[in-house]
């Protein structure tokens, strides 16, 4: 079953079947984090594929295959839907929690965003949303980029962009966008040399600038944490702070933070 073309046509199946599972890794405001106990400020949605014969499967092998064959756009919006179904959950539960769901730049014909802002608004809060660019491809080479941006920051959907230092976007480029957050690659989160701390600075210092939000990804260790929070970042995740969970998992962790 390793055979590419019959793993991307059960993948076609299980994501128009809808039966990925969704799960959610806490994110934390960095000065509010000291322990289990502490309250997410937002989760991320990530998808999981759970095959028949092989098992677990990891993103890093079925979202290039959802890519290739052309339907992530399908894969993101059924992560989408199930996200969002379960933030009303928790909203109606009382839990104040945001949501950031994946999309890629290729994603952002007037379809994609339509779609978005429908969900958006029956969220009621669109607010509590925030729709992660992915950095491949390079969000400044997709026609109409800007504009797709816009009409979701005018709705009020929150626009980050994923994996900064991660790949080629430049913090020039990023000030072309109209974006509201940059998350940080765990590349330089997990460095402790000066140009790391050089390029992250340059980045908090830029988003204080601009009103951007700064998050950390990839904090693992105690040194992760302290040197994000020496940097300025706004927040973190990672495995030290919260590993991906169930909608189970991520309701214990709001009803013990009270």
């Amino acid at each position: 079953m390793t055979n590419t073309p019959l793993l991307t046509r059960d993948l076609k199946a299980a994501v128009s079947g809808g039966r990925l599972e969704v799960v959610y890794q806490p994110i934390f405001r960095l000065h509010d984090w000291s322990d289990i106990t502490s309250r997410p400020a937002a989760v991320e949605a990530l998808s999981r594929w759970n095959h028949s014969v092989m098992g677990s499967v990891s993103p890093v092998r079925f979202i290039p295959l959802a890519e290739r064959a052309e339907f992530l756009e399908e894969l993101d919006r059924l992560v989408l839907a199930a996200a969002l179904a379960q933030l009303r959950e928790w909203h109606r539960a009382g839990h104040v929690i945001g949501l950031s769901v994946n999309a890629s730049p290729t994603h952002f014909a007037s379809e994609y965003v339509d779609a978005v802002l429908e969900r958006a608004e029956n969220l009621g809060t669109p607010g509590a949303l925030t729709v992660e660019i992915i950095e491949a491809p390079s969000p400044q080479l997709i026609p109409d980029m800007n504009g797709a941006l816009t009409r979701l920051r005018e709705a009020g959907v929150v626009i980050s962009v994923d994996d900064f230092g991660g790949g080629d976007t430049t913090l020039e480029m990023l000030e072309m966008l109209p974006i509201d957050e940059v998350k940080i690659d765990r590349t330089l989160t997990q460095r402790d040399d000066a140009e790391a701390d050089d390029a992250v600075r340059a980045v908090v210092e830029s988003g204080r600038a601009h009103g951007w939000r700064t998050v950390a990804e990839g904090i693992e260790t105690i040194a992760d944490l302290e040197r994000s929070r020496d940097r300025g970042c706004d927040r973190g995740q990672g495995f030290l702070l919260g590993r991906p969970t169930t909608p189970d998992g991520i309701e214990r962790m709001l009803r013990r933070a009270g």
